[in-house]
């Protein structure tokens, strides 16, 4: 385990899909990413159209929307926007704060770079994509 002083990496080890990612990866992600609170009913993603940010959310709770209906709640440790990252296309789906959400933002175009130097991490993202597909596909009828 990881252990560490610095404020942005423990908030980034607190997330699942960076939880066992080293030191050098964590310092690569600190060294890109900012940080921001949104305020409540602040659109972070809009559905159909295009956006450049991962978001992982520290705090608060956000909903997915499609056509106007929640269709699901995402909170703190989930990460929103990565399909984006890999499709390049319109968003799926609007993705609007709930309550006060303090949020880790990483930059596709500076992503690219870590996950360049960093292969692992991008077999972290996979796996968690793929059960959370799965997870979507048993809750269909």
């Amino acid at each position: 385990m990881v252990r560490t002083s610095d404020p942005k990496v423990a908030r980034l080890l607190t997330v699942p899909l960076f939880a066992k990612a080293d030191q050098h990866v964590l310092r690569q992600l600190v060294s890109i990413v900012e940080e921001a609170s949104v305020a409540p009913g602040r659109v972070l993603i809009e559905g159909g159209h295009y956006h450049q940010e991962i978001y992982v959310i520290g705090s608060g709770t956000a909903s997915v929307e499609i056509e106007g209906n929640e269709v699901a709640e995402v909170g703190a440790g989930e990460v929103i926007g990565e399909l984006g990252f890999f499709v390049r296309g319109p968003a799926s789906a609007t993705v609007r704060a709930k309550t006060t959400l303090e949020v880790v933002i990483v930059p596709y175009n500076r992503f690219d770079e870590v996950l360049d130097n960093n292969p692992e991490l991008l077999r972290a993202i996979a796996t968690d994509l793929a059960a959370r597909l799965r997870a979507a596909d048993r809750q269909l009828p």
